[in-house]
């Protein structure tokens, strides 16, 4: 079930239900840089014209619409790195989806030496501009194909 969370000084709060629950979970990593305000992205179904099923926005906190996060705070003046976010999006298996990634300013997910980036499942981009994009495919977990199989053997047993 997809679940909007705000990223506050607290920490992680759920604000409400947006979604249904689907096949499989895929780990996800934002990497914000000072500037964190400047950030956001969407996980598009199947194209860049396909409906969001994941987001982060900025108001005057951080959003999530994820299913659930963490936060690692890492802010301090000796570094440009701010804050990295660890999560679970929660998407249909065996589909392929679309990464957009901004930076409302233009100047790119980094400050510093410090490089920002997303990283989702086993693929992931950073922004070196205004935008960028990257794709990936939510495949459903090891064990549940092993139940599949196991299933399908199961399902053409004779019986006598």
């Amino acid at each position: 079930m997809n679940k909007r969370f705000m990223l506050t000084a607290a920490g992680a709060a759920a604000t409400g239900i947006a979604g249904s629950a689907s096949a499989v979970l895929v780990n996800f990593t934002h990497d914000l840089d000072r500037w964190a305000g400047e950030h956001s992205w969407q996980v598009h179904a199947n194209s860049v014209s396909g409906s969001v099923v994941a987001s982060m926005y900025v108001t005057s906190q951080l959003m999530y619409n994820v299913a659930s996060i963490t936060a690692t705070t890492s802010y301090s003046s000796l570094t440009s790195h701010y804050l990295t976010v660890h999560g679970n999006i929660d998407l249909v298996a065996s589909t392929t989806y679309v990464v957009t990634m901004q930076d409302s300013y233009g100047d790119g997910w980094a400050w510093g030496s410090f490089v920002g980036g997303l990283t989702i499942g086993s693929a992931s981009g950073t922004v070196s501009g205004s935008s960028a994009s990257f794709s990936f495919h939510a495949a459903p977990a090891p064990g549940a194909l092993a139940l599949l199989g196991l299933a399908g053997i199961a399902g053409t047993r004779r019986r006598k």
